[in-house]
């Protein structure tokens, strides 16, 4: 062998680093870069080499962050052998304290696997708006262990991935194409007129730009909903593509309906 692969860099006691560890180090680095950047082009091409469509934009990152973690799992385990360090016998000297280890980390564990299982069945997808825990958003990032999601006021949640697997979530869309429904309730005197009101709610709807008003699928449904003892209810159900701004598109058709119906001089139920 020549002699600057067996030059000594350092030794510790009886452990000697080599140069020909170092460059099997950063061997084992540059090849699992590569294969990484490889492994990147081709999930961003289809089979005639043109690039696939936005809307799987998130099952390619799945997949390539599956590969990351895997391909490097491997690296560092690689890296330690050409340093001298074998896994083996590490796994074997501390079975009692992987075991210990194990019961402490299963929380850790199970949100990996749910992990996993979002990035390979594509349930839950990046640009999807969520209900989780009574807060809406849009899920920024999804990663291994958890996730991120931005909610309507600009914060950042950072969510374990079990909460997608093992509790109710609402996903409003998969793709941002897609429309969603809402409602809101209306409540007026019983001494409305029922046909003015159900005209007064239709013609408020269809005033909103943010409502989809032309759609044959998804038309906006005026509804009597409910009688109370000092009160009737009326219900709007209205389809939209401002999922996380639904807030603002129901509350500009709340101040429509409250204008229209103080030009009617409908009265509201009195205490």
């Amino acid at each position: 062998m020549h002699p600057i692969f067996d030059y000594q860099l350092f030794s510790i006691g009886e452990y000697t680093f080599t140069m020909t560890m170092l460059m099997g180090l950063f061997l084992v680095w540059l090849l699992s870069a590569l294969l990484l950047r490889t492994i990147r082009r081709v999930i961003n091409r289809d089979g005639k080499g043109r690039l696939l469509k936005l809307s799987d934009k998130g099952r390619r990152m799945s997949i390539y962050l599956l590969a990351r973690y895997f391909i490097w799992t491997v690296a560092v385990a690689a890296m330690l052998e050409i340093i001298g360090i074998h896994i083996s016998v590490i796994l074997a000297g501390s079975a009692a304290l992987l075991v210990g280890l194990g019961l402490g980390v299963q929380p850790i564990f199970r949100d990996i696997v749910s992990g996993i299982f979002l990035l390979f069945e594509g349930t839950i997808e990046i640009g999807d708006v969520l209900e989780v825990d009574g807060k809406v958003g849009k899920v920024e990032e999804i990663n291994l262990r958890t996730s991120k999601v931005l909610t309507r006021d600009g914060h950042t949640m950072i969510l374990p991935n079990h909460k997608f697997i093992t509790e109710n979530v609402l996903n409003w869309t998969h793709h941002d194409t897609h429309p969603s429904a809402f409602r809101i309730q209306v409540r007026v005197s019983h001494a409305a007129d029922e046909r003015i009101m159900l005209a007064l709610l239709t013609a408020a709807a269809a005033s909103q730009q943010d409502i989809l008003n032309n759609d044959p699928e998804r038309r906006t449904e005026v509804r009597f909903s409910d009688f109370q003892d000092k009160c009737v209810v009326y219900e709007v159900r209205f389809w939209t593509h401002k999922k996380l701004e639904a807030e603002q598109v129901q509350s500009d058709l709340r101040l429509a309906i409250q204008q229209q119906i103080r030009e009617q001089g409908i009265p509201f139920p009195k205490d």
